[in-house]
């Protein structure tokens, strides 16, 4: 990771926002359910390029953070536990 992200020097941060105080109780969620048939062409896609249908959601996260942070690279996190590749116990799995 180091040879990857070594040169990132600050975070990406959407709409210039930086260094927000508060309890949370301002947070706001937003949901969009992906259509199912735009769903299915995307794990064609997938498939086809030899990736997970979920890189291809990363892929498309990663633009929206360019555009809304006006960066060209951009750097976010992700929550990948391996569920479904994990044997027994997987789901009470703590990780970093």
């Amino acid at each position: 990771f180091r040879d990857m992200l070594g040169d990132i020097d600050e975070p990406t941060l959407p709409f210039g926002v930086q260094d927000v105080q508060g309890d949370g109780r301002g947070i706001e969620e937003a949901y969009q359910r992906v259509d199912i048939g735009l769903s299915q062409r995307l794990r064609v896609q997938a498939r086809q390029l030899g990736v997970s249908s979920a890189s291809l959601y990363h892929l498309a996260w990663a633009r929206v953070l360019a555009a809304v942070s006006g960066k060209g690279d951009v750097v976010f996190g992700t929550v990948l536990l391996g569920r479904l590749q994990g044997g027994a116990g997987s789901d009470r799995a703590l990780g970093m």
